[in-house]
């Protein structure tokens, strides 16, 4: 477990070299869930934005502006019932209702898998396969979700995995926490739990894509992360395996995020 600093004279300077060392893992983009109001009332629809980048500065600093790019995006009502998301614009989205419900949501998100192949001459959305001056290729997903709570929260929807490829399952309502809380999470790839490095950090912690916490999870797949300050929280895991075929591309490379707000 590791919590990093800010400036704190030269102490500071051995602590920012830290975070550039544990930060470089998860530089690669990501995607995440921004809501709106993550405490909503039960007056009006819900509304996101996909983040997409390599830091978590802020909610609304980088948006995926392809909504093509995207697979699956639906909300899971405390029951598990699904409720359609709809597109606003082609930046912003909206639950298809006010969720008049109280207890726990979840919004589930997922890009679309494809090819990506790094050559001297820049990036390629395809496979090794008749692309000459090849560097890198990688076959890449990206999953993401958020916890929402209407009136006290409540319900184990939260916990329950719905299936990506790579997933981290939150094992408390983040609603419940306070700073200084821990909130234990489980990570799965496969749906079998994954030893796994998890990088967390709040909005206004860093606008140098560093991040505020970083801990391994262990063999049951399971870390805890501090609640350093309240405020909007994203945890980041990610993992890379082999390709079984080394001639059309090199590694599976998938990353999953969580997004919530601790009160």
């Amino acid at each position: 477990m590791r919590i990093f600093g800010k400036q704190l004279g030269v102490l500071g300077l051995s602590f920012a070299l830290i975070v550039g060392v544990f930060s470089m893992p998860a530089s690669a983009h990501f995607m995440w869930v921004n809501v709106g109001d993550y405490t909503p009332s039960t007056e009006r629809p819900v509304k996101f934005t996909i983040g997409w980048g390599h830091g978590f500065a802020s909610p609304v600093g980088n948006v995926l502006y392809k909504q093509k790019g995207l697979d699956k995006i639906f909300m899971l009502d405390p029951n598990g019932k699904r409720l359609r998301i709809e597109p606003i614009n082609e930046i912003d989205f909206k639950v298809e209702r006010p969720l008049k419900k109280e207890g726990a949501y979840l919004v589930v998100a997922k890009r679309k898998e494809g090819f990506r192949t790094k050559t001297t001459e820049g990036y390629k959305r395809q496979s090794k396969k008749g692309l000459k001056n090849v560097i890198q290729c990688s076959y890449s997903g990206g999953y993401a979700k958020a916890v929402v709570d209407v009136g006290k929260g409540g319900s184990e929807i939260f916990s329950r995995p719905v299936g990506h490829t790579l997933e981290i399952v939150p094992l408390k309502d983040p609603a419940r926490l306070k700073e200084g809380d821990y909130l234990p999470v489980k990570v799965l790839y496969n749906s079998e739990p994954l030893r796994a490095e998890l990088y967390a950090t709040y909005v206004g912690f860093s606008t140098e894509g560093a991040w505020a916490y970083n801990v391994k999870t262990n063999k049951e797949g399971v870390g805890r992360i501090k609640i350093l300050k309240s405020g909007i929280w994203l945890i980041k895991t990610g993992h890379k395996v082999p390709y079984p075929d080394p001639r059309e591309c090199d590694q599976y490379s998938y990353s999953a995020t969580l997004t919530f707000e601790v009160k």
